[in-house]
């Protein structure tokens, strides 16, 4: 079977152009069967003449030499014009004279047996290519320069040193420096396991920038619940009415602030009801608030004062000011009227609570379920090997580094499975 793959690369539909990618020992000597005359020279782009089956399209075409491309094989593009029929009709060629298709991710996935990116590099393909915000691609851009790789790959060689020493005084027993190689073995573990927290404590400013912030709009009924979330969105997309018992059900809705996507979720009044929907509502409501960042807790009555149950962090709103006879002055709660449309001061507030100013400072978040996953469990084998230090022989402390290791090595494919790199890569889109 031909080792030669090809796929669309750029979205199908109706476009400016359509970019065809194939990669793979013949590539080039594919491409010179129907596009002429083919370029003299890799990584330049030239225009000619693409013979199909059914017509001959004016295209452009460049090709890649290995292992200088993105996937480390021979790599030839063609750039045709936009549209469906015209890019199948390339496809089609490329089948007939020998290509096959790609499957999803494959060219990546060549890109990484081939040495060319590791398994974050290409996780952080993905999350560019799914960010809707800027500090969401940011993430993904700082994980696609290698900046997590290289420091696992960091980590590890400090790891490989101390198990290295371990090994060293086995070695030669008598020169009976057992105790001293313990007693930096654990100074070192100690000084790379607060390295890791340092990474770790990342995450929780990584989500912010990648996925947003999840906020729970919750209140007695007609307090201005749904007109607080049209403000913010600055769009009437809940409705609005006096009659109580309005929202039955939750709505999420998201908007973009400073580069951070809030996402706002509008609950019904929580109230004692008869009534099944209302109850129902009610229940989805304080679910809501439970799986949210925070919660605002809106009132319009100045003198309230109470606290909405919860144990996320909350911040009360004090809606409908224009109707205040008294301004209310609490410490942690906002004085807006959403009829007015008077509400920037909630989204800078959320803003800075959430610290979302640290990520354009920021030189690398953890965003990826899966390295946090890698990270916590390597953090808990340290602690289980620093403790070990005191009771066990260095054989063993050697042998626990190596998983400790191996376990980093999971983040950038050093050490994965071929299970979890089929299922990395199979998220892509077909022709990346």
């Amino acid at each position: 079977m031909s080792n030669t793959i090809v796929a669309l690369s750029t979205a199908r539909g109706r476009a400016a152009i359509s970019v065809i990618r194939m990669s793979g020992d013949n590539a080039i000597d594919i491409a010179k069967q129907f596009f002429h005359p083919f370029p003299k020279e890799p990584n330049m782009l030239k225009v000619g003449n693409l013979r199909t089956e059914h017509f001959d399209e004016h295209a452009m075409c460049v090709y890649f030499s290995a292992p200088h491309s993105y996937t480390g094989e021979n790599t030839v593009e063609f750039h045709c014009h936009g549209g469906t029929a015209v890019a199948q009709a390339v496809i089609e060629t490329c089948l007939s004279h020998g290509a096959v298709m790609a499957q999803n991710g494959e060219f990546s996935k060549r890109a990484f047996i081939n040495g060319k990116q590791n398994l974050s590099n290409a996780e952080g393909i993905i999350e560019m290519i799914d960010a809707e915000t800027v500090s969401a691609a940011k993430a993904g851009a700082n994980l696609l320069e290698n900046k997590l790789g290289k420091r696992i790959v960091a980590l590890q060689d400090k790891l490989l040193d101390i198990a290295s020493a371990c090994e060293a005084t086995l070695d030669y027993p008598e020169e009976d420096l057992e105790g001293a190689t313990v007693e930096s073995a654990k100074k070192q573990l100690k000084e790379i396991s607060d390295e890791l927290s340092a990474l770790l404590s990342t995450a929780t400013l990584g989500k912010v920038a990648k996925y947003g912030i999840d906020v729970a709009i919750v209140g007695k009924p007609n307090v201005g619940k749904s007109s607080l979330l049209n403000a913010l969105l600055g769009t009437d997309r809940a409705i609005v009415s006096d009659i109580q018992g309005t929202t039955r059900d939750t709505l999420t809705e998201s908007v973009n602030y400073r580069d951070i996507r809030f996402n706002f979720v509008d609950t019904a009044g929580i109230r004692e009801s008869d009534n099944e929907i209302e109850i129902e509502g009610v229940r989805r409501a304080k679910k809501a608030a439970d799986n949210a960042d925070v919660v605002l807790h809106v009132t319009d009555d100045p003198n309230d004062r109470s606290v909405y149950p919860t144990i996320r962090p909350q911040v009360r709103i004090y809606n409908k000011s224009d109707l205040f006879d008294n301004q209310p002055c609490c410490v942690d709660s906002l004085v807006v009227s959403a009829k007015y449309g008077d509400v920037e001061i909630v989204k800078e507030t959320l803003y800075e609570m959430f610290g979302a100013n640290d990520i354009e400072t920021s030189d690398l978040l953890i965003t990826n379920e899966r390295h946090l996953d890698c990270l916590k469990q390597a953090k808990q084998q340290l602690a289980e090997t620093i403790a070990d230090c005191d009771k066990t022989t260095l054989d063993v402390i050697a042998n626990e580094i190596g998983g400790i290791r191996d376990t980093l090595g999971q983040i950038t494919g050093t050490n994965a499975s071929e299970d979890l790199i089929n299922r990395i890569y199979s998220k892509f889109c077909l022709g990346k």
